[in-house]
């Protein structure tokens, strides 16, 4: 009995203080509506947002106006090397040596039996000059009748074949000459000089390695590099050479202004493309295989903004918009090509709005623009 009083009194006591906490017994009054005065920023820089003619990109490359593949036209070790990718070479520089060891060996050998085959010349020329003797005495005593036909034959058939000896010393120097030089022309390709000053971009082999012929050993490149790539049909009237336009790379992160230097009047039938070159005003920094674009104007216009105004959210671009009652909106907003200092806008803003382009780490959602 005195335990369920005690449990009943304890019970009270917790009721109590529940009722005390959580107000029932203080004075009660009614939820007033507080107006949240809104953060007042300043400082802010605007732009406006333009409307300016569109512009459409077309890809392509940067390209070494020169690329020379060096190989070789013997098979042998590589002996020499001296090429690493990315150094700079002046034109004539010796780049490669490949063993050409046997090829020597084999002129040498030719050389050898030219030699020889003079040494019978002068042989069968004394046999010749001696048989046209005899020939010339025995014509005279054929005329008196003191030899035979016959006798006479025979020695005419001695000079003929002294003069086919003399015929075939010669063309045995010939053979030798020819095979020679067929090799000594080979053995230039043995060493690989730089027909260019400019920048290897390629090393193939190293030292030890067999070269075989035809195997692309080195590519060296020089400049200017080009901006080239293959435009549709429909654009073949608008370009002109000296026309400056602007490319973009965006492995440099930035735009330059470049000239027309070469566009072909020839269409590719199955691509209904033809091809340009522009020569960049600025070189710095260009290599070979970047991705750059082109611009063009288009018919239309497009709403842009400076690129200042732009703010990265995750995947998405977004900009600080000054709305009529002042307060700032962060917007997500759609864009296009880049243009100079300006940005084309495909979605999310009207022509006239204003952007914020400085000052944007002070900008909060729904904040007041100050004077």
């Amino acid at each position: 009995m005195k335990g369920f009083v005690k449990f009943g009194l304890f019970s009270l006591v917790i009721l109590a203080l529940i009722v005390w906490l959580g107000g029932f017994l203080g004075k009660k009054e009614r939820l007033k509506n507080v107006e949240r005065a809104s953060q007042v920023v300043t400082g802010l820089g605007f732009e406006e947002v333009k409307q300016i003619e569109a512009y459409e990109s077309y890809s392509g490359q940067i390209v070494a106006n020169k690329r020379i593949e060096l190989s070789t036209k013997i098979a042998g070790k590589v002996l020499y090397l001296d090429a690493i990718e990315g150094q700079a070479v002046s034109k004539g520089q010796v780049l490669a040596k490949i063993d050409a060891s046997d090829l020597s060996a084999q002129a040498q050998a030719f050389e050898y039996q030219k030699v020889q085959a003079q040494k019978l010349e002068l042989s069968a020329r004394a046999q010749l000059e001696e048989a046209q003797k005899t020939f010339e005495r025995y014509s005279a005593l054929l005329k008196e009748g003191a030899i035979t036909q016959q006798e006479f034959d025979q020695v005419k058939a001695r000079l003929e074949a002294a003069k086919a000896q003399v015929e075939q010393t010669k063309a045995m120097q010939e053979s030798a000459n020819s095979q020679k030089m067929a090799i000594m022309s080979s053995l230039k390709y043995a060493t690989l000089a730089s027909p260019v000053s400019g920048i290897v971009v390629f090393k193939g082999v190293d030292i030890g390695d067999m070269a075989m012929p035809g195997q692309t050993l080195l590519i060296v490149e020089s400049g200017p590099y080009m901006f080239e790539a293959h435009l549709p049909e429909s654009l073949i009237g608008r370009l002109s050479l000296g026309q400056e336009l602007e490319i973009q790379v965006p492995a440099l992160g930035k735009n330059l202004k470049a000239q027309v230097a070469e566009t072909s009047n020839h269409v590719d039938p199955a691509t209904k493309t033809f091809k340009v070159k522009l020569k960049p005003t600025e070189q710095d920094g260009l290599k070979s295989g970047l991705y750059a674009k082109l611009f063009l104007k288009s018919s239309h216009t497009q709403l842009a903004i400076p690129i200042s105004a732009i703010i990265k959210r995750f995947d998405f671009d977004a900009v600080w918009v000054l709305k009529p009652d002042k307060t700032l909106e962060l917007r997500v907003v759609k864009l296009g090509e880049i243009v100079g200092e300006l940005v084309q806008v495909q979605s999310g803003l009207n022509l006239g709005e204003k952007v914020v382009v400085s000052g944007k780490e002070k900008a909060c959602q729904g904040c007041k623009v100050g004077d």
